[in-house]
């Protein structure tokens, strides 16, 4: 076979075999388009088209020229028809071609442009189209309506929305910050509904009411406990150590008799006033001596006074100072509730920082436990 001819027929192979597939050159994503010509396009019907117009074409020369071309019409017509059917690629499935998908991960099942992207986006991920969503910026995760907008939940009915409470199993009544958790006003890691010990001083280790720490259950806390192994049972001091058995007393202690029209000493010790141990409450025995001091203060109404209270220096400083506080507002309360005018008192703690008498010993660490009147305004 003459060369010519051989090209010639290969030539015109091609061009017959091209036909098979003028739209999808035209249309590549034509789905419609390529369905209706099916019996056109399929490939073993293009490779015999293929080799009958080749193989025809190159018979005029010899049957060795018709058989060669016939094997490459066939092969040709093949693989034209072969490529129509498959399509260009399409990575997502959206019907676009990656050649000319702008949006080539649209999500399985979306309806999309001839570009390839979403006719209708949701934009935040919360399910809910675009066009419909009132609020576009909802934060991922958060339940919405059928507008797109958060649905304000309070679970635990403390005022603070679901997506904001931290905390959402607060107790009902319980006053609560913005962030849904309780409130915890001394910082001791236990909330004020439950907190029984209310100011405690910072870095004072609490149970879980809020008060602090007892290890030996002596009734001394920790903090002011200077011996914190006592044996269970056994009496101790407000130093918390085992205190020594004192001579029987009938009764308190007398009140001090007051000037009457003279001025006051710069101190008058209140010994018949005590305090149960590491507390603020005023002992029983202690009151027949305060409703004394009452009737004494009331007969000089124009006298101003402080309450002074004291501790000694076991335990911390600041627990000590705060307990001092506590025992001064509490002498002030029970006068003032036997008629001594108010404005006439002031309470002031002092906690260990005034001491009289030495903190190594029992008896010294006493004295320094005490409560004072000192006159006010040059009285």
């Amino acid at each position: 076979m003459k060369p010519s001819l051989a090209l010639t027929a290969a030539l015109l192979t091609v061009v017959l075999a091209g036909c098979a597939t003028p739209n999808a050159i035209k249309e590549p994503y034509d789905k419609a388009a390529t369905q209706g010509r099916q019996w056109f396009n399929n490939p073993y019907i293009c490779a015999a088209g293929g080799a009958l117009v080749a193989g025809g074409a190159a018979s005029t020369e010899n049957k060795e020229a018709a058989l060669i071309g016939a094997i490459i019409g066939g092969t040709v017509g093949y693989f034209a028809c072969n490529w129509e059917q498959k399509g260009p690629p399409d990575a997502d499935g959206d019907g676009v071609p990656d050649a000319v998908d702008l949006c080539a991960d649209t999500p399985k099942g979306t309806r999309v442009s001839a570009s390839g992207c979403a006719l209708d986006p949701d934009t935040d991920g919360d399910g809910v189209p675009d066009s419909a969503d009132k609020c576009a910026a909802t934060g991922k995760g958060v339940p919405v309506d059928a507008t797109g907008c958060s649905i304000s939940t309070d679970s635990d009915s403390d005022g603070v929305p679901d997506q904001r409470d931290l905390c959402p199993n607060t107790p009902p009544g319980a006053k609560v910050l913005d962030n849904g958790c309780e409130e915890d006003t001394d910082n001791d890691g236990v909330p004020d509904s439950r907190d029984r010990c209310q100011g405690t001083p910072a870095g004072v280790k609490v149970g879980q009411d809020g008060c602090a720490l007892d290890s030996d259950g002596d009734g001394v806390p920790d903090v002011l406990d200077r011996c914190p192994n006592t044996p269970a049972g056994a009496k101790v001091d407000a130093s918390g150590c085992e205190a020594k058995p004192a001579a029987p007393t009938t009764k308190a202690a007398p009140p001090p008799t007051l000037p009457q029209g003279q001025p006051m000493p710069p101190v008058t010790r209140l010994d018949g006033v005590n305090f149960a141990t590491g507390s603020a409450r005023v002992l029983k025995a202690s009151l027949p001596s305060l409703d004394e001091l009452a009737t004494q203060l009331l007969a000089n109404p124009a006298q101003r006074l402080e309450v002074a209270g004291h501790t000694d220096a076991a335990g911390s400083a600041s627990m000590n100072r705060a307990l001092s506080q506590r025992r001064a507002d509490a002498v002030m309360s029970y006068l003032i509730s036997k008629g001594v005018p108010a404005a006439s008192l002031v309470a002031k703690g002092y906690g260990p920082d005034q001491p009289v008498a030495d903190n190594d010993s029992p008896e010294g660490r006493a004295k320094n436990r005490r409560v004072e009147l000192r006159p006010l305004d040059g009285n």
